[in-house]
């Protein structure tokens, strides 16, 4: 098979990608990515995360090129701390879903760029299964939400995974919402509400805009759910070993998992990066 030539962006999702379960970064894979950093190929982060953990977790890379965050919903310059462009939630919508979560009895947790409102029972739970730290967690109860900008909402519950049966019952209850939604997962225990707006796929193109980068020039990995956009509508895809079957049927290559240097093997042997 024929390496990937001409590539002058790696694209990376972080939980279940770049990052193992423990939320490190691999040696191999880490030096493999400053090794393409360091000829010029541009390290760019396409997460569900909020711009706090994204940059403490991918410290370690030195990255100076615009995040897609919160899943396309923020533009983040990780540089000088500010949003290049966002796609918020309406207020509405915000309103509507915490009836709903009352209702259905499902925590709902609210993303915006400088922090996450939740109730308080649920942060330990969170802080287990996402890694973020304390500071950046808010309690809901405590806070009349007045932030403008409501990047995403997120229905999180320990036992609840991401199911049809709950994406169901939020789509249905959405049809009493002018706005339209975007519904995805990035973890079993979260479903995720955004803007339609606002996914990967669409974040990413700015991103490569804004860097003068053409689409058939990046390279995408991902793994999950709030991944598919990125990996069924641009040219170079990897899904990740770790990756469910309808996952990796959208993406054009397949690697080893996130766990297994599947990001260091797949640059390595597939791609010129280091030729």
């Amino acid at each position: 098979m024929n390496k990937i030539d001409s590539i002058k962006a790696i694209v990376l999702d972080l939980d279940g990608t770049l990052l193992t379960p423990d939320l490190k970064i691999l040696e191999n894979t880490k030096n493999i990515l400053l090794k393409a950093k360091n000829n010029g190929v541009k390290i760019i982060i396409a997460s569900g995360r909020t711009p706090q953990t994204a940059v403490k977790m991918t410290k370690i890379l030195e990255i100076n090129s615009p995040m897609v965050l919160a899943n396309g919903a923020l533009i983040y310059n990780p540089i000088d701390k500010s949003i290049i462009s966002s796609n918020p939630i309406s207020r509405d919508t915000i309103n509507y879903l915490l009836n709903l979560s009352a209702e259905i009895k499902i925590s709902l947790n609210i993303y915006t760029p400088h922090c996450i409102y939740m109730e308080e029972d649920k942060i330990d739970d969170y802080i287990k299964d996402s890694g973020d730290a304390r500071e950046n967690l808010i309690d809901q109860k405590l806070y009349n939400f007045n932030d403008d900008i409501a990047l995403k909402c997120e229905f999180f519950g320990k036992d609840q995974g991401y199911n049809e049966s709950l994406r169901k019952l939020v789509i249905d209850h959405s049809k009493n919402i002018s706005e339209d939604l975007y519904i995805t997962s990035a973890h079993p225990n979260y479903l995720e509400i955004l803007n339609k707006k606002s996914n990967k796929y669409f974040g990413i193109k700015k991103v490569l805009k804004l860097e003068s980068i053409d689409e058939e020039q990046a390279l995408i990995f991902g793994d999950n759910h709030n991944d598919i956009e990125m990996l069924s509508n641009f040219t170079n895809t990897v899904a990740m070993g770790n990756a469910k079957n309808n996952i990796k049927e959208v993406a054009k290559y397949t690697t080893k998992s996130n766990f297994q240097d599947g990001i260091f093997y797949f640059i390595k042997d597939m791609t010129t990066i280091l030729d």
